[in-house]
């Protein structure tokens, strides 16, 4: 694994946006350019749109609209238009994920944040630039570049959602583990 540059550009599989808890530090991460810039695709949103309607989740339709149109409007120059001719160039064993590299490609993004990382070979990524990370990885690489500002972001998280940062870090800790372990050996 290599160590992302500083401000990269990093495409969010629909699978780290699914759980909440991760879908929310991931983007409370992003309100701080300095420790990435998050990229989707339409297609993505509805892949992400579909899991969450689905078991095990089966939210309201209207719930899993309201929750992408608040990462929407959070994050506008996020969406990767216009990648879809490169999707035939894409050669990966998951073809149903072509379309997130070619989005990745298009916007040329540093990286591909997925718990897949097995659909997106090293080999097939790295002629293009790109490299995939688990939500662990990309997490622990943002708290090497800035530990002052994820720490920030967790403690912000937690009180919103009425935790303290330990009992966040078990929840992360299900995505993450090896991030949340680092967190709770950090924390004053």
């Amino acid at each position: 694994m290599s160590t992302l540059k500083s401000e990269p550009s990093v495409v969010l599989d629909a699978c780290v946006l699914v759980p909440i808890a991760l879908c929310d530090a991931l983007l409370r991460l992003a309100e701080e350019p300095s420790l990435y810039r998050p990229l989707w695709s339409e297609e993505i949103l509805a892949e992400l749109r579909s899991a969450l309607t689905r078991e095990p989740f089966r939210l309201p339709r209207r719930k899993a609209d309201y929750r992408i149109e608040c990462m929407r409007a959070a994050f506008p120059e996020a969406v990767v238009t216009g990648y879809e001719p490169l999707i035939v160039t894409v050669r990966i064993p998951a073809a149903h994920d072509k379309h997130i590299v070619a989005a990745a490609m298009h916007a040329r993004a540093d990286a591909i944040c997925t718990a897949n990382t097995r659909h997106f070979p090293h080999g097939a990524l790295a002629r293009h630039g790109l490299e995939a990370l688990t939500p662990d990885e990309f997490l622990l690489q943002a708290l090497r570049r800035n530990s002052a500002s994820v720490l920030d972001k967790l403690r912000d998280q937690a009180r919103s959602r009425g935790l303290d940062l330990a009992r966040l870090m078990d929840i992360l800790g299900k995505a993450a583990p090896r991030f949340a372990e680092r967190i709770q050996t950090l924390r004053v």
